[in-house]
């Protein structure tokens, strides 16, 4: 999800409990969730033990469903509730970090300063997800989707959350296309063994029950739904070099007897590159004499079975995994810290694939996707293409059309980017205080009283913007001199001999109060992070200006401008120092 293209919705919490009491149990499941104060606003949250393989932006995406643009505010957020998090790129299982989910409207009246809770009931007051309901659509088909999991493994809570988001729909077997459904995002579950968990009731009131029945193994697909499978599956497969048959007969002689045919339409074969081949079951059960005598001409077949109920993404996997399992992977991280730039690439399939560059191994990256507005950014493609890294998004449903890419001469072409002093401490300086809005005088007459006597001297001012300001200190105040020019209400910058020029930045923002976010991580589409490529760049996103601005020491190439451009981001270059 980028930047600025966020289609998440979130609703108002209702509060149902709200004291430093313990909560009292009802006759509903509840969970609950704590309220911290941060910057002077309250914050939701939620008590987590990191697991293996986690990272901070997956869990606040799976938490809390936090809109990209909000990100670098909830990272902030996150380091502020858990000091003992000195990197949040160097979290370990086990630890409990306190998640944000939501900042809170602060209620009128006294702070209340400490722990305080919130009680939650299972309705997902929380957050939710829209979702239109497209042509061959169903309940099922929809949560298996957006969960990722298959139905059996889809919990009563989420279930009857889902139910009571969506109080309007009285018949779940009978969705139409154009409908809108609350996908649920953020719910309590039943039994959870967490201490913040409250344990269900004993009984439960017929109001209760979840009358959503999974889908039944008898219904078959439909023929649209097999159409747009087989054409899902004959790019997937198109694109890792092997061929798709799922149109007329394939014919295999049996001994005394007429040639077999296998319907190609019923059963359709891929061939990989290598020659092995693999029966996809979409409509019925290959017969075993059918299959016997298949696997007598093609050595080593694979049939992945039948399943109605499973997914247009699951088959995928199946298909993929039945022939390049050990070489899938689900990222891969790309490092340039002289360039100060992180890359970790995500997608549903990354695999490796032959390079005539001299051994370098390149890899494609094959992600499902649902809409159009899930393509990653193909700036970053271009720029990931650079680093023999192909990424294919494909659609997984009719809405829209493939993507094409810019030209390589476009994403090539020179993107403006605004320049920073980097000669020296007080030019850039100067040139910082004016991307920021703020004009920069040098040696501006000064007077102060001093031990009785009226001290006359000059200095630098940063000044403008709010009405601010900022006395420059180039090492030029001694003794009690900045005391004194603070005890006249202004505030004082000492910037040190030889102090780099981040630092510098840092000290500028945080004494101007203007946002910023150190080393931003920028996601290259609108989906979910687990299948969206992230590029942390080295340096400060500035977003309290009209438009955001990333100062940075790195080396940006023209296709990330691009990208940055895109989401409306300027850029601001620190020139080499001469």
């Amino acid at each position: 999800m980028r930047l600025s293209r966020i289609a998440w919705q979130v609703v108002p919490i209702v509060i149902l409990t709200l004291s430093w009491s313990p909560p009292v149990r009802g006759a509903t499941a509840y969970k609950i969730y704590t309220l911290h104060t941060y910057e002077g606003q309250d914050v939701l949250c939620d008590l987590y033990t990191v697991q293996k393989n986690d990272h901070i932006w997956q869990i606040l995406r799976q938490k809390g469903l936090i809109a990209e643009r909000d990100f670098p505010r909830f990272v902030d957020i996150l380091k502020g509730l858990n000091p003992h998090v000195k990197d949040v790129n160097k979290i370990y299982p086990g630890q409990e970090l306190l998640i944000p989910l939501k900042q809170m409207e602060t209620p009128k009246g006294p702070s209340q300063e400490g722990q305080r809770y919130v009680t939650i009931p299972m309705i997902p007051d929380v957050l939710y997800k829209d979702r239109k309901v497209r042509s061959g659509d169903s309940v099922s088909k929809i949560l298996m989707t957006h969960l990722g999991v298959g139905w059996r493994e889809i919990g009563k809570d989420y279930l009857r959350a889902f139910r009571r988001l969506n109080p309007d729909i009285e018949d779940l077997a009978t969705i139409y296309p154009g409908q809108i459904l609350k996908i649920p995002e953020l719910v309590a579950e039943d039994g959870a063994e967490s201490p913040l968990a409250i344990p269900p009731p004993s009984e439960k009131s017929p109001a209760e029950t979840v009358a959503l029945s999974p889908p039944s193994a008898e219904i078959p697909p439909s023929e649209e739904e097999i159409g747009l499978l087989h054409r899902v599956l004959s790019r997937i497969v198109g694109q890792l070099g092997g061929k798709f048959l799922a149109k007329g007969q394939c014919y295999f002689p049996v001994k005394g007897e007429k040639d077999l045919g296998l319907d190609l339409a019923t059963f359709p074969v891929i061939e990989t590159p290598d020659g092995q081949h693999i029966i996809l079951e979409t409509r019925q059960s290959l017969p075993q004499d059918v299959e016997k005598a298949v696997n007598a001409y093609w050595k080593g077949l694979v049939v992945i079975p039948a399943d109605p109920r499973a997914t247009t993404e699951v088959v995928a996997d199946r298909l993929v995994r039945a022939v390049w399992d050990k070489e899938v992977r689900k990222a891969i991280h790309l490092s340039a810290p002289e360039k100060g730039i992180e890359v970790i690439v995500r997608g549903d399939w990354i695999l490796p694939k032959d390079s005539s560059k001299k051994g370098k191994a390149t890899y494609k990256c094959i992600t499902l996707i649902e809409s159009v507005e899930e393509y990653t950014s193909p700036y970053v493609v271009a720029y990931l293409a650079q680093k023999n890294i192909e990424v294919v998004d494909i659609l997984s449903t009719e809405e829209g059309k493939e993507r094409g890419l810019p030209s390589p001469e476009a994403s090539s072409k020179a993107c403006s980017m605004q320049p920073v002093d980097g000669s020296g401490q007080e030019p850039f300086v100067y040139g910082f205080a004016q991307a920021l809005g703020y004009a920069y005088e040098p040696s501006v007459p000064i007077s102060f009283d001093y031990a009785g006597f009226q001290v006359n001297t000059t200095a630098s001012l940063i000044y403008g913007g709010r009405g601010l300001d900022l006395v420059v200190d180039l090492g030029t105040f001694y003794g009690e001199t900045k005391s004194a020019v603070e005890a006249m209400g202004v505030q004082v910058l000492s910037i040190r001999p030889g102090e780099d020029f981040m630092t510098i930045a840092k000290s500028i923002l945080a004494m101007t109060g203007i946002a910023y976010t150190e080393n931003p991580v920028l996601l290259a589409a609108n989906r979910r992070v687990s299948k969206t490529t992230s590029l942390t760049i080295r340096g400060v996103l500035v977003s309290d200006v009209d438009e955001m601005a990333l100062l940075t020491p790195a080396s940006i190439d023209p296709s990330l401008c691009h990208f940055l451009k895109e989401n409306r981001i300027q850029v601001l270059t620190i020139e080499p120092t001469t």
